[in-house]
């Protein structure tokens, strides 16, 4: 003989739930409730993403971040060419770090100010330099922008051209340097008369 068990009346003897606990019109009325409850709660829930996706962000002036950028790099070599260490200083980020064309230079914004100082000190010393080329890229953003510059620089290079690679910062509204590497280029042509030179 088979025995049929219904489960959700064992279920409810187990609970202490009375025979047709389910079938109580207040009950049902608050399964109705609920239910509408969370069909708002989801409607809202997914206009709330509608909007916030469909929000414009406002449009980023690249032509005038550009301008901005390049005024950052010349200003810099303006300091430079004027030996002002502080305002050449105030032109980078405090996480700032210089990669020089020396495979030991690296320098954080305080010993970039210490080699500067040293440097510019020297009454001998005068910068010439001529940029032959120089490209920004602002970020979709507008708040970074990488760059370049390929120049000659006396007293450094007469004859072998030099590279400066940036990348800046937009903190409060102002452009900043956060970092920098500087080598030399030499045409793929010179590179074994340069491994001979050194042998």
């Amino acid at each position: 003989m088979t025995i049929k068990t219904n489960f959700y009346s064992t279920k409810n003897k187990l609970w202490g739930i009375a025979p047709g606990f389910y079938r109580q019109p207040w009950i049902r009325i608050a399964q109705s409730i609920i239910s509408i409850e969370m069909k708002k709660l989801i409607g809202l829930l997914i206009f709330t993403m509608t909007i916030v996706s469909c929000q414009t962000k406002p449009k980023v002036d690249m032509t005038e971040s550009k301008d901005a950028v390049a005024k950052i790099l010349d200003d810099h070599w303006s300091a430079l060419k004027a030996k002002d260490a502080d305002a050449v200083i105030a032109l980078v980020s405090e996480d700032f770090l210089s990669c020089g064309s020396d495979p030991k230079e690296f320098w954080n914004k305080t010993e970039m100010y210490t080699t500067l100082k040293q440097m510019l000190a020297n009454s001998d010393f005068k910068l010439e330099i001529t940029v032959d080329k120089r490209e920004i890229r602002i970020s979709k953003d507008g708040n970074s922008a990488i760059a370049f510059e390929q120049m000659f620089l006396t007293p450094y290079s007469q004859k072998m051209p030099v590279r400066t690679v940036y990348h800046l910062v937009k903190e409060n509204n102002n452009w900043l340097i956060d970092f920098t590497s500087t080598g030399f280029i030499p045409k793929n042509e010179d590179i074994d008369k340069i491994n001979k030179a050194l042998e």
